[in-house]
């Protein structure tokens, strides 16, 4: 299996992949807390995710073998709140910006501008597999109506070495 470039990976995620500067983040939702986040996030996200805190700059250092995981495995995600609307987190369904892409301009344009040439990051919580990293790359797969997207998996052993 291929291993995907650390330094490529890393271009990606600081948008330079795509041409434009850093990529935004969730700018305009209030910075936080780490307790603050857990308590404002709706429990069906506890449920799926990992909710550990971890670096992103460490994931991306990690290299990893890529597998190619069928998206209707993954398809699940894109019905959890995962993003914010109006500076409130947790509003917005990837599933609810595919169906309408005109009520939510900003996410529609960072799936478009999401990239599959780089693998998204997954894990295994609570017998499923989970993404960590590429929400919006899964958004862009489903829009495309791939059967597959190429992911990187993580191992326990992997979680603990991104913890923060």
């Amino acid at each position: 299996m291929p291993l995907i470039s650390v330094a490529g990976l890393r271009a990606y995620a600081m948008g330079t992949a795509i041409g434009q500067g850093p990529m935004t983040r969730d700018r305009s939702a209030p910075d936080v807390s780490y307790d603050d986040l857990m308590a404002g996030m709706p429990p069906a996200l506890h449920d799926a995710l990992v909710t550990s805190p971890w670096k992103l700059e460490r994931l991306h250092r990690l290299e990893l073998p890529v597998e190619q995981l069928a998206l209707s495995d993954l398809l699940w995600l894109l019905d959890l709140p995962l993003w914010q609307l109006d500076g409130v987190r947790f509003r917005v369904r990837p599933h609810d910006v595919l169906a309408q892409p005109q009520a939510f301009p900003h996410h529609m344009a960072r799936i478009r501008a999401a990239e599959l040439a780089y693998p998204i990051h997954v894990t295994d919580k609570a017998g499923r597999t989970t993404v960590l990293d590429g929400f919006h790359r899964l958004a862009k797969a489903r829009l495309q109506q791939r059967a597959t997207i190429d992911a990187m998996r993580l191992s326990p052993a992997h979680l603990r070495t991104i913890s923060a």
